[in-house]
């Protein structure tokens, strides 16, 4: 009895700490979604859960409260309004992934011109990709997770290309640019996308999937900040504690 009390100890001690360490997982864009579709949404609800992550509609700094994982979409007429944005906030969002945060900025403009998306890296507009292809080194990211394609067409796959900042070459168009690329950035893990949403991409499913993927990889990039998932090993223990409790409890009612 005193072994299982102290397991139901240690996994109320990990419970505790897991939910404590929990930060917000948010989505923010525009005033308008992208294309007016919520496709972004249903990635969203398909890689961490629905009800588990909070969205915006208009930019703002409010974002990064509390936040492990912001996703940013300036794509279609949110495109200025995006980059008004990141001109005004530059420094607060460096500083975000600095301490830490890991951050997904993607935008396939429909106005405007190239943007400054900070951290060294340009977004090029306009940058069309009729058919992109992941990389060896996005296939080891685990973009392919699933068994889904590795090659994708579109009207316009993407919008623009990103450049500069020693960003990892993740997901490329056919003439050589980078659509979705990442890098490590002090203590936290930033990437950059010129992806349209994926009702304009093909095969559909497995776009859909690819950018599930992206999302994940992304949100549990190995950073130097703090760890705000349960490590497999601590998992592994509350699986162990359950079943030795079950056990105990089985043992103790055949005497």
């Amino acid at each position: 009895m005193k072994i299982t009390a102290f397991i139901a100890t240690a996994i109320a001690s990990l419970c505790v700490s897991a939910s404590a360490m929990a930060g917000t997982i948010a989505y923010s864009t525009g005033s308008y979604n992208p294309w007016y579709n919520t496709t972004n949404d249903t990635a969203m609800n398909t890689a961490f859960g629905a009800g588990t992550w909070v969205k915006s509609n208009g930019f703002s700094t409010n974002v990064f409260a509390n936040a492990d994982f912001v996703f940013l979409d300036g794509s279609d007429s949110n495109a200025n309004e995006f980059n008004s944005f990141l001109s005004a906030n530059r420094t607060a969002i460096a500083t975000y992934v600095d301490n830490g945060g890991r951050l997904f900025l993607n935008a396939a403009p429909n106005q405007g011109g190239s943007i400054d998306l900070g951290f060294g890296v340009t977004l090029q507009y306009p940058g069309f990709s009729g058919q992109v292809n992941v990389t060896a080194a996005g296939v080891a990211a685990g973009l392919t997770t699933g068994g889904i394609a590795s090659s994708y067409q579109g009207g316009s796959f993407g919008h623009a290309t990103v450049s500069g900042g020693g960003i990892s070459d993740l997901i490329e168009s056919e003439q050589g640019g980078i659509v979705f690329g990442a890098m490590q950035y002090g203590k936290g893990f930033v990437a950059f996308g010129g992806q349209t949403t994926t009702n304009f991409h093909s095969p559909n499913n497995d776009a859909q999937r690819l950018l599930v993927n992206e999302l994940q990889y992304v949100a549990s990039a190995e950073t130097q900040g703090n760890t705000d998932v349960p490590e497999p090993a601590s998992l592994a223990l509350l699986g162990l504690g359950a079943l030795a409790i079950a056990a105990a409890r089985r043992k103790s009612a055949a005497k």
